[in-house]
């Protein structure tokens, strides 16, 4: 794509100068934007009268127009003082920005010497209208002509100095910001220019004042800053504001670039994308992330899908911002091609909505017996052992947290929203046909909490019923593994189905690895099952596993009963226990079900004596 260098300023800095001399240097044609006003424009610009931005919207959309028409490149020179003239001008475009800048007093004296036509006070009305932009070559008006070109072409050879691009700078992607210039790579931030986000680049350039970072609210501006093949993460809202921003940048980018997405997009999108990405000649991986913001500052657990040609140009990086596992080994790795490692992702979510769950379980549980400090306290022993997990820390933070006389924890509202990953991971379960309800009754515990209004009505119905408040910290310490154990083999099951179905060969293991350190699932429990996933994708053949599992099952049932007792709902405990008897029961009552949809449906059945063979009906008598 051609490029056009737009030399933009107040009036009396320069720009048609200037412009003019870079023009002859770089053998382009020049333009003065001034030429691209209306009849209209012009006669009330020769009246003295001030042009509206609804003026100068025509005018600048006529030249942009004609940046299109320039297919060897241009120097332009135009005011453009403002950064949603310039958003219109680049759109579209490969654009470099050449901002003269300097002084009121410094253009004002120039001015006078050249007996220039403009008013001190219309000077004034345009410094107070200039945005100055974050982006581009900046230079000082003070240096003469001749030199002041030749500074700018000398700074145009190191322009393109950012090896990595990360649009969007929330929470999320300033983190992220934070640690890839942490780690010694050059960085090309970017944000969306609108009223709300104005200062969003600003204070992040302010805050993080580092050599190696350059921020942009010009997207065209951005894209140029990096070196090729050029290597961008996408740290924006999943759904559409993921295919706006890819519409926006792929006019500006070249073949062989690299996009990632590194936030939640169900993997199908991802899969679409790719698909469209690549018919353009670019790359696309999904890219999911865990850790939250701590853990992308310091180090996040990354799951990326997609082609391993595009991996090897970002594996540098990416190793080097990643959290390091046990053996000190960086949390990151190529699970399988297209959508893999946003499913990968989703499914972590899913499992992640299961242990939040249990954890609120056992919460409530323990309620009415024991004090948020003693609460607190338990569980820091339980921390210390097999029990050990990044949600449990979190959990007794929040225990320990008080604001004012009370705890923050009372200030809060029992209704817990949720977002799509835990939704997907539930579709997922059903459109494979894996087994999956601890998760998915998690997903249903968030939606029978928003039923607020309802719960407290039929609450005041019922007389309270008296219990025994003590229960066995002891047996309530094993019911809850085991409840963690099976959502775990449950979530890593569905993950292996769908790969098979998608056709990713991923390693079940190396999933459970990037997972053991920098994200939310972070446990004790992921370093037990690894090495057992390193023997066998099945952890149902691991026979101590199992042992454990049935070495625990009197107590889920001791704590199910006491649950029952106390009126306390718990959805995924109960849930872990019913799957836990469904997958150890060798004969099941699904024989009448069979035999039920034959009777209505003629859906046939398969006999116990050849189960692999052929299928049969019945002539069903219905008068017995």
């Amino acid at each position: 794509m051609a490029v056009t260098y737009i030399i933009m300023g107040v009036s009396g800095s320069g720009k048609t100068t200037v412009g003019t001399l870079l023009a002859q240097q770089l053998s382009l044609p020049f333009y003065d934007a001034d030429a691209f006003h209306s009849e209209a424009n012009v006669a009330k610009m020769a009246a003295g009268i001030p042009l509206t931005d609804e003026d100068r919207l025509p005018w600048l959309q006529a030249l942009q127009t004609a940046m299109g028409t320039w297919t060897e490149g241009a120097v332009l020179a135009c005011s453009a003082l403002k950064e949603s003239y310039r958003r219109v001008l680049a759109e579209g475009h490969d654009v470099v920005w050449v901002y003269l800048k300097g002084s009121f007093k410094t253009i004002l004296q120039r001015m006078e010497a050249r007996n220039h036509f403009m008013k001190p006070e219309l000077l004034q009305s345009q410094f107070d209208v200039l945005e100055p932009p974050s982006y581009g070559l900046h230079v000082e008006v003070s240096l003469p002509p001749q030199q002041l070109v030749s500074e700018i072409i000398t700074n145009l050879g190191t322009m393109n100095t950012s090896a990595f691009g990360i649009i969007g700078m929330g929470v999320m992607g300033r983190s992220l910001a934070q640690n890839v210039v942490g780690h010694g790579f050059s960085l090309s931030v970017y944000n969306r220019w609108t009223e709300a986000e104005k200062d969003v680049i600003p204070s992040f350039l302010s805050k993080l004042n580092h050599p190696k970072l350059q921020g942009f609210t010009n997207l065209s501006a951005f894209v140029q800053s990096l070196t090729s093949p050029r290597k961008i993460l996408l740290m924006i809202p999943a759904g559409s504001a993921v295919d706006t921003v890819l519409a926006e940048i792929t006019p500006l980018l070249h073949p062989g670039d690299i996009l990632m997405d590194g936030g939640n997009s169900h993997y199908k999108d991802t899969q679409r994308r790719e698909k469209a990405m690549k018919d353009h000649g670019f790359h696309y991986m999904g890219l999911g992330i865990s850790g939250g913001e701590q853990g992308a500052l310091t180090g996040p657990s990354l799951m990326a899908g997609g082609a391993s040609e595009a991996y090897q140009y970002i594996k540098a990086i990416l190793e080097s911002i990643a959290a390091k596992d046990i053996e000190n080994q960086p949390c990151v790795s190529l699970l399988g091609t297209d959508g893999c490692g946003h499913y990968v992702k989703t499914l972590h979510n899913g499992i992640e909505y299961a242990e939040m769950q249990l954890l609120a379980e056992i919460y409530a549980l323990l309620k009415p017996s024991l004090s948020y400090n003693e609460m607190a306290a338990l569980f820091s022993e339980w921390n210390e052992g097999e029990l050990q997990s990044f949600l449990l820390e979190t959990t007794i933070r929040i225990l320990r947290t008080k604001e004012h006389d009370g705890y923050v924890l009372d200030t809060i509202l029992d209704v817990a929203q949720s977002k799509g990953t835990g939704a997907w991971s539930s579709h997922s379960a059903l459109e494979q046909g894996i087994p999956a309800n601890i998760l998915m009754e998690a997903v249903m515990a968030r939606a029978i909490s928003s039923q607020k209004q309802q719960r407290s009505q039929l609450a005041q119905l019922l007389a309270p019923t008296p219990f025994s408040a003590t229960i066995d910290t002891e047996t309530l310490k094993q019911a809850y593994q085991f409840a963690r154990i099976l959502n775990h083999l449950q979530g890593l099951g569905l993950i292996q189905a769908t790969a098979k179905a998608e056709g990713w060969e991923l390693d079940i293991a190396e999933v459970v690895r990037i997972w053991s350190r920098g994200c939310i699932l972070q446990s004790a429990l992921l370093q037990q099952l690894y090495p057992l996933l390193q023997q066998t994708p099945n952890l149902w053949e691991e026979a101590p596993l199992v042992v454990q599992l049935s070495q625990k099952e009197t107590a889920i049932t001791e704590i199910l009963l006491q649950a029952m007792e106390q009126r306390t709902p718990t959805p995924c405990l109960s849930a872990a226990y019913q799957y836990w008897l469904g997958m150890t029961k060798g004969n099941s009552a699904a024989n009448l079900i069979q035999a039920q949809r034959d009777a209505f449906g003629a859906h046939t059945f398969k006999r116990i004596d050849d189960p692999e063979g052929e299928s049969f009906t019945h002539q069903w008598n219905p008068h017995g």
